[in-house]
């Protein structure tokens, strides 16, 4: 009797201290401090050749990290099997669809870092401009990599460098936005300021929303441009579609100046009170 008694308080016992042990690995583990988004659509070759880099860049900063890989619905190439070689990295498919929006929203969602950076897997963001982004994270809620500032540049096409610039022109007088490159998706943010945004836009206008969002949420939100080199995809085809994305940005130009309006309405009001 006294031996059937034992036994199970000798378990109870051992159950407790494993809890215990697993409890304090997760209080005694230090936050992350870092986390880098990547959105991948067919991008295999590329993540091949370039995470072994970024991993090697972010090192270097002595910070906890996370990179997110964050795939097509269902995958498409070999990025799952090319993910697992490394440990910090974390493979997921995104949830909603298959379109650029959808895949920002998921790694936004999935993100633990005290400040996410956001950059394109093919190559055309600089891995090394990270540490640069990386010291100038005390100074600013929202970093930029400007190509259009003293010091920045593209090796787009002369087409498309001029829609970006008309794009960029138009956005930043319109929308009020104090920013010379406000479509260049390579920026690190404030990482609660960022998780804390309810996002919309499908394609690569959530870039756009992102900024006028922030500014919306965090009037006195503190944004840096620094110069930066945009470089052409290295290996594999473009995704975006030059219609759709005219359209989107045209639409989300609207979109956005309503959410302005509705916001500055909001304040008036609370300041008649």
């Amino acid at each position: 009797m006294t031996a059937s008694i034992c036994l199970p308080i000798k378990c109870t016992i051992e159950l407790s201290r494993i809890l215990l042990t697993i409890l304090w690995s997760i209080i005694s583990r230090p936050p992350m401090q870092f986390s880098v988004i990547f959105p991948a659509y067919e991008e295999g070759p590329n993540l091949r050749a370039n995470l072994p880099k970024i991993i090697s860049i972010i090192k270097k900063l002595d910070v906890s990290f996370e990179i997110l890989v964050v795939d097509t619905v269902t995958a498409k190439d070999d990025t799952p099997e090319i993910c697992r070689q490394h440990p910090s990295v974390r493979y997921m498919n995104r949830a909603g669809g298959n379109d650029y929006g959808d895949a920002i929203r998921t790694g936004i969602q999935a993100s633990t870092g005290d400040y996410i950076v956001i950059m394109d897997a093919d190559s055309s963001h600089d891995p090394n401009f990270i540490p640069k982004m990386w010291g100038e994270r005390n100074n600013a809620d929202c970093i930029i990599a400007s190509r259009y500032i003293a010091g920045g540049t593209t090796d787009n096409s002369l087409p498309l460098y001029l829609m970006s610039r008309i794009l960029n022109w138009t956005y930043r007088l319109y929308l009020n936005i104090p920013a010379a490159d406000v479509s260049n998706s390579f920026r690190l943010y404030n990482g609660n300021q960022l998780r804390s945004l309810h996002l919309t836009s499908s394609h690569f206008d959530i870039v756009e929303e992102i900024l006028i969002k922030l500014f919306i949420a965090y009037p006195n939100m503190r944004l840096l441009e620094i110069p930066s080199s945009f470089h052409r995809r290295n290996q594999g085809k473009t995704k975006r579609n030059l219609l759709t994305f005219i359209f989107s940005y045209l639409k989300t130009m609207r979109k956005l100046k309503s959410f302005q309006v509705r916001a500055k309405h909001a304040t008036l009001k609370q300041s008649a009170f």
